[in-house]
């Protein structure tokens, strides 16, 4: 097994991609007892392939990068379609709340914007977020 970590994570937040075989231990042990004729090299099918497992993006992750980054976003919120915020985010907590500065409500159906400060968001009214 080797281990390869990402440079792009902060050292709190350090996580690591995982390259691994196909084959289970129990494969490995039973092809390794297999006698070769000397001078012979092996063939490729006994040989291990190995693939690279990707790590799942937590959402959390993503916000936090959003928080870093001081990226504008903007937020779809849960059952009101015509209606979106736009902000960015300068602090959330596990329930994904969010503190948005420099928020604006952007009608979609009247094309107009309202502008709203700081404000503080719910998490439970956000369906989707994204960099604008």
């Amino acid at each position: 097994f080797y281990l390869i970590s990402p440079t792009n994570l902060t050292k709190k937040s350090k996580k690591a991609f995982v390259i691994f075989q196909d084959s289970s231990p129990a494969k490995r042990a039973n092809n390794n007892s297999r006698r070769r004729s000397p001078g012979k090299p092996e063939s490729k099918a006994t040989m291990a392939t190995t693939r690279v497992q990707r790590i799942m993006t937590q959402p959390i992750n993503l916000i936090f990068r959003f928080l870093q980054s001081k990226a504008r976003i903007q937020i779809w919120l849960f059952e009101q379609k015509d209606l979106r915020i736009e902000g960015r985010i300068i602090g959330f907590d596990e329930y994904m709340n969010l503190v948005l500065e420099d928020a604006e409500e952007v009608s979609i159906k009247k094309k107009t914007r309202k502008v709203l400060g700081r404000i503080l968001l719910k998490g439970d009214n956000i369906t989707l977020m994204m960099n604008t």
